[in-house]
């Protein structure tokens, strides 16, 4: 409490920045491994321009980073990517961002889920996507985008919209035309929200309206810095 009230006196008397900067957390459950002089960028849309969140390389443990199959599961690798890198470089366990979703059968655990760090701001990104970039690549411009995920605070816009397709679709079939089981009989309930937090459905590009496929989650919390300015 006493310095909770310290920061509340410091904020009135100067400019106090406890919040810098963002904590962005993935799961990717369908995420392709980069073919060979190719990387992942992740970028996020704030205030109508795209900015650059992240660079990765997704790797196969045992193909490509050499891992002893005895001795570790077979899983694709999520790496923090920088020009210049070679190849033990880039599988380097101090690098690792996190892996792609998997079922680990022989302990029967779910292996996965990615984090990045980043110093932007984004407290007000509309949107997330990840784009293809070939390795080296000194254009700031995003290259082709191959997932996207539109982000709200608290809620996920995805939900609501598979929810407004799935009442359309309710609408417009009688009950002997829909599939069985019958998707209208148990409709799902929205998540809880989650305050503060930024969430989002990463959906693979090109996605058609009430068919998108979704590939994973993405989560936007502060990174807290509590640093004084």
């Amino acid at each position: 409490m006493r310095r909770l009230m310290l920061l509340c006196a410091l904020a009135l008397t100067s400019c106090v920045d406890i919040y810098r900067g963002a904590i962005v957390q993935m799961n990717l459950r369908s995420v392709a491994v980069n073919e060979a002089g190719q990387h992942y960028e992740l970028f996020a849309v704030v205030n109508g321009g795209a900015v650059s969140v992240g660079r990765f390389k997704v790797l196969d443990s045992i193909e490509q980073c050499r891992q002893d199959p005895l001795l570790f599961p077979k899983v694709r690798l999520v790496q923090a990517y920088d020009d210049g890198m070679d190849a033990a470089a880039q599988c380097d366990a101090d690098g690792r961002l996190g892996t792609v979703d998997l079922v680990d059968t022989a302990t029967g655990t779910l292996l996965g889920g990615v984090r990045i760090d980043t110093a932007v701001d984004l407290a007000d990104a509309e949107r997330v996507f990840v784009t293809v970039e070939p390795d080296g690549d000194a254009d700031p411009r995003p290259g082709p985008a191959v997932l996207h995920a539109d982000v709200a605070r608290g809620d996920d816009p995805y939900v609501a919209r598979q929810a407004a397709c799935l009442e359309a679709f309710c609408d417009a079939t009688p009950p002997d035309m829909r599939p069985m089981p019958d998707p209208c009989a148990n409709r799902p309930e929205a998540p809880r929200s989650r305050r503060g937090v930024l969430l989002g459905t990463l959906v693979r590009l090109p996605a058609a309206e009430c068919a998108e496929v979704a590939v994973g989650e993405v989560a936007i919390v502060p990174a807290e810095d509590e640093t004084f300015l």
